[in-house]
C-alpha cells in the first residue's frame, strides 16, 4: 500500500518541516533525509529571495509514495513543477493527477488553487523541483511586454494550468541545481540564478506561444483537459477522434480544442503527433524500424520515415545506427522544442 503525505501550502508552510514531522525524518543543513522504510535521498527547500522558493526532491523510494497538495484559497502564489524522472506512474484516469505516464520529462506552471495528487514510484531515480513565487515578484522579474497575453495572465489573478515538455536545457539547468550542497560556493546565489535560468527557458517557450485571449479555468476543467491528455497518450497507434474524445472528457468540442491548445501549447493533433514521434524514438531503443512503425499505427513505413526525419531530422535507420554506436542520440526522444 503507497505511503501518502497530504499538505496545505499556505502561508509560512514549509514542506521540509511538515515532512520531517510527519515521519520522523532526520533534518540536516535545510535538507531533510527519507527514513529507511521510504527510500534513500532528501527533500530540500531553499530561500533565495522575497517571495521566492525550490523545494528539490531528489531520492529513489523503496514505496510508492502519494503527495496530494489541497487547493489553496488564494491565486497570489504561483507554482512551476519541474518533472525530471526516469520512469514515473501517472494516474490521471482516476484522479485527475496532472503528469502522466508518457512524459517524463515536464513542467506544469498553474496557479496554486488545484488540487493536485501525485503517485511517485518505488525503485526509480527522483528529479523533481517546486519553484514557488509570487505573481509580483514574477511580473517584477520577467519585465513582460505591456498588454501581452503572458502578461495578462500573470495580472489578471485568475486561475490558469499552462503545460511544457521540458527540453534538454531545462533537464541540464534541474541536474545542476541537484548537485548543489553546503559544500557549494555562494550556495543560495547559484540556486537563484538556476531558478532563474529554468523561468527563462519556460518562458521562452511560452512567449513562443501564439496569441490568444486566455481562458480562466478550473478544477473541473484541469482534470478534463489533463484527462484528454491521458487518453491521447494511451494509445499512440490511433489518431484521436475529437468527437469521441470530447464525448469522453465531458467538454464541449470547441470549448476542448481551445483549453487543450492553451494549456499545451499546440492543437490536440499536433500534440498527438509529437508524442508519437518522440515514441518511436524511444522505440528505436529496442525495435527495429518496420516494428516500430507498425506498433505505432503506420501501415506505410515510407510515411513512417519521411514523418520521423521532418520531427528529429534524421532518418529512424540512421538513427537506430547511431543508437547501436553512441548514446548521445537518445537525448533526442527526450526534448520537445
Amino acid at each position: 500500500m503507497a505511503v501518502e503525505f497530504e499538505f496545505s501550502a499556505g502561508e509560512n508552510f514549509h514542506f521540509t518541516s511538515a515532512f520531517a514531522n510527519r515521519f520522523g525524518a532526520a533534518v540536516k543543513e535545510e535538507r531533510v533525509f527519507l527514513p529507511d522504510f521510504l527510500g534513500d535521498g532528501f527533500i530540500q527547500e531553499v530561500y533565495p529571495g522575497v517571495g521566492f522558493s525550490l523545494c528539490i526532491h531528489n531520492y529513489i523510494l523503496k514505496e510508492e509514495f502519494v503527495l496530494k497538495r489541497l487547493p489553496s484559497s488564494s491565486n497570489d502564489t504561483l507554482t512551476f513543477k519541474f518533472d525530471c524522472r526516469t520512469d514515473f506512474k501517472g494516474n490521471g484516469l482516476e484522479n485527475g493527477s496532472f503528469f502522466s505516464a508518457k512524459n517524463t520529462f515536464e513542467v506544469e506552471f498553474s496557479t496554486g488553487n488545484f488540487f493536485t495528487e501525485l503517485v511517485i514510484p518505488k525503485d526509480v531515480s527522483i528529479r523533481f523541483l517546486v519553484i514557488s513565487i509570487s505573481r509580483e515578484t514574477l511580473l517584477d522579474l520577467l519585465h513582460l511586454k505591456e498588454g501581452s497575453s503572458t502578461e495578462n495572465l500573470l495580472k489578471n489573478n485568475k486561475s490558469f494550468v499552462l503545460h511544457e515538455e521540458m527540453n534538454l536545457q531545462m533537464q541540464q539547468t534541474l541536474k545542476e541545481i541537484t548537485t548543489i550542497d553546503d559544500t557549494t560556493r555562494l550556495a543560495t546565489l547559484l540556486y537563484q540564478i538556476k531558478a532563474h535560468e529554468l523561468i527563462y527557458q519556460l518562458f521562452a517557450k511560452l512567449i513562443a506561444r501564439s496569441e490568444s485571449k486566455v481562458i480562466p479555468i478550473d478544477q473541473a476543467d484541469a482534470e478534463q483537459i489533463y484527462l484528454a491528455k491521458t487518453l491521447i497518450l494511451n494509445d499512440l497507434s490511433v489518431p484521436p477522434e475529437l468527437v469521441k474524445l470530447s464525448e469522453d472528457i465531458g467538454m464541449s468540442l470547441t470549448k476542448m480544442k481551445q483549453l487543450f491548445r492553451q494549456v499545451f501549447g499546440d492543437s490536440i493533433y499536433n500534440y498527438y503527433q509529437t508524442a508519437r514521434m518522440n515514441e518511436a524514438a524511444r522505440l528505436l531503443q529496442y525495435l527495429s524500424v518496420s516494428e516500430t512503425g507498425y506498433q505505432l499505427g503506420f501501415s506505410n513505413l515510407s510515411h513512417f520515415a519521411r514523418l520521423f526525419e521532418k520531427f528529429h531530422k534524421i532518418k529512424p535507420k540512421r538513427f537506430k545506427e547511431e543508437l547501436k554506436n553512441s548514446g548521445a542520440v537518445k537525448a533526442v526522444y527526450q526534448s520537445v522544442s
